[in-house]
């Protein structure tokens, strides 16, 4: 994980990936060795074969992609020259690298990703897993640096299963190490993130590769800090410093790991021990002289002073990291300097100066996630600078001349406020069209909306008058027969019928058409019946949890057949030789997850517990089976009358 607490480090990643390959490529250990560059001329001087006379152009090539572009791409021509012609596809593979890391430090990302295609495609004509994992470890850095974690996991996770075919202890390690860093940039914590170092420090511990370790660590430890588990940093932290500690060249990665342990004490107030590590990381940079090492460090060491109340050294680092970073054109460390410089006001009791400088790391913040709008605002600043350098030339001739270059400004400025007026008025008219295309969709779609209201209550209408049809068959069929268990049995399907079509009623009555409600429904139901078996006498009392609950259709069918069946048995049995009573029905949420509905009377009670009662009796058959379709549990009691309780999950059912 490259980044710090408070800043993104721009570029810092796809740098140490590209360390990191290169060490491997040239050493099984991948320990970063020291290069004797005069020592790789003179081996090249004296080379017999184009193979090795290669070999040593890419690593003289690498060893300059700072310090000598220009070099280090020719060296990398002459490579692909000389193995093109031997078929040595692992040297071209080598040679597209090193082009396309000098076209990554040029911000040339395009071309950069054009030149590790062809080193992919020549790492799989040499049919080495071993290179295509490094160069696929290449390609996800560069989509990791552009904030596209997808793309880079991705490319990650190919690069892990080529390195894990490849067997290389190296490159596994590095690979898991990536994945877990970019999985930390797209948001996941180290709990997620932890199993991939782990395993990256299984393949490097065994073959001592202390920096790799220690590199580790501190990315272990910063992502604790960044979920506020400040004792599991510290404990990754002083492993880190254990394994750093081991280290006898000090080179780049070791100092890219002191910079990281470094904002990490900070983090944690240990001012003294952070600025012994931001320092030595700084010397280290310092030395090697490539084009913007020492602005991390820079930044790193201006929040320490800042926080630890050292003004004037942080006065003096900000102030070269503003001037590092205007000269290498940085827009993030640009933004960082200024903070920092606010952040110095504010503590002196500057407030006018911080409110100044706080404005200018507001532009550059919002600066760096507009690309488009900053190329244009650094070629207005390069158009101006070159006006008014041809304006001071042309002051040494004559005022008319001078005269004749302040019309052409005024004409090129006047040119400029027109072409912005012209790309406004573009803009304004598709924002317009746009707007009148979506104020389109939304009337359609509302009108499609109450199509779809319409039809639906009109199906219920029309089912409910449907289900009063079968209703009244059922009642003619009634008058026709003498039997009177038969005119029982169809009375009673005569009610079941009229429950589902007070379903349908409800819902094409109510604004909602997808819910009934449930005490209205219940009321209704029980009002039918009430009628039907002649007990004006017996009150029903309704209850539930919440005023407005209501049932989904799809479980108001069984659910209303439940209650007709029960409210039908007390109603014919449970008030014999009564005139007065009382039917009790609630319906409550629990917190196991199911809803609890209660039917209970105070009637003479059940001759016969519920679960012994005779089978053929279709009306606990029908309430066994829909409560059994609604997954739910029914119980029955006499205490004092009859109670039913059902519980059903309240999966589905709005409340």
């Amino acid at each position: 994980m490259w980044h710090g607490f408070n800043i993104v480090k721009p570029g810092r990643l796809l740098l140490l990936i590209c360390v990191f390959c290169f060490g491997c490529l040239r050493s099984s250990n991948a320990q970063y060795d020291y290069v004797d560059m005069a020592l790789v001329r003179q081996q090249i001087n004296t080379a017999t074969t184009d193979s090795t006379r290669s070999r040593l152009y890419g690593i003289l090539g690498w060893e300059m992609r700072f310090s000598n572009q220009p070099k280090a791409v020719e060296l990398a021509d002459s490579m692909i020259l000389l193995s093109t012609v031997s078929k040595d596809y692992i040297r071209l593979a080598e040679a597209y690298r090193i082009k396309g890391f000098v076209k990554v430090v040029n911000q040339d990302i395009e071309g950069c990703l054009k030149m590790y295609e062809e080193g992919m495609r020549y790492a799989k004509k040499a049919k080495s897993k071993y290179y295509e994992s490094a160069i696929l470890n290449l390609i996800a850095g560069m989509y990791q640096d552009k904030g596209d974690y997808d793309k880079s996991i991705q490319f990650f996770l190919e690069a892990n299963k080529a390195a894990e075919e490849s067997k290389s202890s190296a490159m596994i390690a590095f690979s898991a190490n990536s994945i877990a860093e970019a999985y930390s940039d797209a948001g996941r914590t180290i709990n997620f993130t932890r199993p991939y170092y782990e395993k990256a420090l299984r393949e490097v511990l065994p073959r001592n590769n202390w920096q790799y370790a220690g590199m580790i660590h501190s990315n272990m430890a910063k992502e604790y800090m960044m979920v506020g588990r400040a004792d599991s940093a510290m404990i990754e932290t002083e492993a880190s410093i254990r394994y750093l500690n081991k280290v006898n060249r000090k080179g780049y990665v070791y100092a890219t790991c002191a910079t990281d342990i470094g904002e990490m004490l900070t983090r944690l107030k240990a001012y003294k021990e952070a600025e012994q590590y931001l320092s030595e990381a700084y010397q280290i940079l310092d030395s090697l002289k490539t084009k913007d090492n020492r602005l991390i460090v820079l930044s790193a060491l201006s929040n320490l002073y800042v926080e630890s109340g050292q003004y004037a050294k942080a006065t003096e680092r900000v102030n070269l990291l503003l001037y590092l970073a205007e000269a290498y054109k940085s827009k993030i460390f640009l933004r960082n300097a200024y903070k920092v410089l606010s952040e110095i006001a504010e503590k002196k009791g500057r407030p006018d100066s911080a409110l100044y400088y706080y404005k200018i790391y507001k532009d550059w913040n919002d600066k760096i996630f507009n690309e488009n709008k900053e190329r244009t605002i650094a070629n207005a600043e390069s158009r101006m600078k070159e006006t008014l350098q041809a304006k001071e030339n042309e002051q040494l001739k004559s005022s008319n001349t001078r005269l004749r270059n302040n019309n052409l400004i005024t004409a090129v400025a006047a040119c400029i406020l027109l072409l912005l007026a012209l790309i406004i008025v573009l803009a304004n008219r598709k924002i317009k069209q746009k707007n009148l295309v979506l104020e389109s969709q939304k009337q359609m779609i509302e009108k499609q909306s109450a199509e779809k209201d319409i039809l639906l209550r009109e199906i219920h209408h029309r089912v409910k008058n449907n289900l009063q049809v079968v209703s009244s068959l059922l009642n003619l069929q009634v008058a026709s027969i003498s039997d009177q268990k038969a005119i029982d049995a169809l009375m009673a399907s005569q009610k079941r019928v009229k429950a589902i079509s007070l379903i349908h009623q409800n819902l094409y009555a109510f604004e909602d058409l997808s819910t009934i409600s449930f005490t209205s429904y219940v009321q209704e139901l029980y009002s039918d019946l009430r009628q039907l078996y002649n007990k004006g006498n017996i009150e029903l009392v309704c209850t539930a949890a919440t005023p407005q609950l209501a049932f989904d259709i799809e479980r108001s069918v069984p659910l209303g057949l439940i209650l007709n069946e029960v409210i039908t048995n007390a109603l014919k049995h449970a008030f014999h030789g009564r005139e007065e009573g009382v039917i009790n029905i609630s319906c409550s949420a629990a917190q196991d997850g199911l809803l609890t509905i209660i039917v209970a009377d105070n009637g003479i009670g059940l001759p016969v517990s519920f679960e012994n009662h005779s089978s053929s009796s279709l009306g606990f058959r029908i309430i066994r089976e829909l409560t059994r379709q609604l997954k739910g549990t029914v119980s029955c009691e006499v205490v004092q009358g009859t109670i039913f309780t059902f519980r059903i999950p309240q999966t589905r059912l709005k409340a």
